[in-house]
């Protein structure tokens, strides 16, 4: 059974058996007073959670825990959130649930008890509060909240920055779980050694505060680990993940699509009837992931696709659609021209994608975005008979790749109940069904 709980010495003393996989957790009891806490027992826990919000941080080795927490808190259709976990754990949690983000992180620490001080070379000081939102223009996760998460960081626990001229050139911070972050040098002024001088700074504050000065650095990251271990700071295999989950079917998913649905009905007008059929039956509503494709589908080594970019190459895709369609021949012309009106209307930023073979179009699809990375896809054909299947999945499966070069990450498709199936071997998720009109 889990039991809400507040923050206690017996959950210091669990945590800090293995206190640097735990410091993050750590961290975040001490600074988010009004975070839900659980554990199993509130006199020996062999687990401990600690939430606000949509983030959650966790630990345990007792797989029962781990199981009743997802369980009981983590049952509700949404989006979930979980930062700086044990990578052990992390992915005991994501082999459950659909994964829609992730940050993969190494953690390192200073063993040492105190810094050299005579390693600055320059005069650092606090961050003045009234630079906070320069700190979150330069801030590699600007949102809609990190400027006020920038100044609760400088107004409650240390920073350090260097200042040249009133202008302030390097700074790191605290994040309400004692890691160090949102280190950053302006371009004008690196190459000066501001940010080792910066970090040695910081670092002595939190020595004398009695934490352990540490940081994440998120894999891909060839630079902060140089700098890291010149400071003093080791990395002992440890590594502390931030993603997101996504649990049944979370009803914004399903407005989101018939949003996406409103749109391009809007930007039908004058030939929605050629493309669809006079049949009233069930549809499946799905939606895929960036990343989520079906990656063990092989592609015929001689298909290409392209994003139809110029008009010269819209208009070839606008007249393979009307083949793949069969238009009629002496409704075709009409029905190009009035589709390359809405293809090229900018109001509906379509990304056109072109399938050959051997250089000859022979597909379609088309992604209509509809705010940020979100679009719906639409206009799928193929002119060949022969595998048209194939043809199709190989569109569709590299179509999704390419758009991530558009920003576009999550897309959502309709399919006829009969032949669903065949998309959610692409990768797509059901989310409700509804009938086609």
């Amino acid at each position: 059974m889990i039991i809400k709980t507040s923050l206690s010495k017996p959950i210091y003393e669990f945590l800090n058996k293995n206190k640097i996989i735990n410091l993050n957790l750590i961290g975040f009891l001490e600074n988010v007073p009004d975070a839900e806490v659980y554990v199993d027992n509130e006199t020996h826990p062999t687990g401990v959670m600690a939430r606000k919000a949509y983030f959650t941080s966790l630990y345990t080795e007792n797989d029962d825990f781990l199981n009743e927490v997802l369980d009981t808190l983590y049952n509700k259709d949404g989006f979930y959130g979980f930062r700086a976990v044990y990578r052990p754990i992390a992915e005991k949690i994501r082999s459950r649930f659909l994964v829609n983000w992730e940050s993969l992180n190494a953690l390192y620490y200073l063993p040492a008890k105190e810094v050299d001080m005579s390693l600055i070379k320059n005069p650092v000081r606090s961050i003045d509060i009234k630079d906070a939102e320069t700190i979150n223009h330069y801030y590699t996760y600007k949102d809609e909240i990190s400027l006020d998460k920038i100044k609760d960081d400088i107004e409650n626990r240390p920073s350090s920055a260097i200042y040249v001229d009133g202008d302030i050139a390097s700074w790191v911070l605290i994040h309400n779980d004692n890691s160090m972050g949102i280190m950053y040098t302006k371009e004008e002024y690196r190459n000066r050694g501001y940010a080792e001088d910066v970090t040695i700074d910081l670092v002595s504050k939190i020595l004398k505060s009695g934490h352990v000065p540490f940081l994440t650095i998120v894999d891909g990251n060839n630079m902060s680990p140089g700098l890291a271990s010149k400071c003093g700071f080791i990395h002992e295999g440890v590594f502390t993940d931030w993603f997101g989950i996504i649990s049944g079917t979370p009803k914004e998913f399903i407005e989101l699509h018939e949003k996406c649905d409103e749109k391009f009905q809007k930007a039908l007008e004058g030939i929605e009837e050629q493309l669809r059929t006079n049949t009233i039956e069930k549809l499946d509503c799905m939606y895929i992931l960036a990343g989520k494709e079906n990656n063990s589908i092989r592609i015929p080594e001689n298909f290409k696709i392209e994003v139809a970019e110029s008009n010269g190459r819209k208009l070839l895709w606008c007249t393979t659609l009307a083949e793949g369609l069969n238009i009629e021949n002496h409704k075709r012309k009409v029905f190009i021209e009035k589709l390359m009106e809405i293809v090229t209307n900018k109001e509906y930023e379509f990304r056109l994608i072109l399938g050959s073979i051997d250089g000859k179009p022979v597909s379609t699809t088309a992604f209509l975005r509809l705010v940020d990375d979100v679009s719906g896809i639409y206009m799928s054909s193929v002119t060949e008979n022969t595998n048209r299947d194939k043809v199709l999945e190989a569109t569709l499966l590299e179509a999704l790749k390419k758009v991530k070069d558009y920003d576009m990450y999550l897309s959502f498709i309709s399919s006829e109940e009969s032949v669903s199936d065949f998309y959610k071997g692409i990768g797509f998720t059901h989310t409700c069904y509804r009938k086609k009109s």
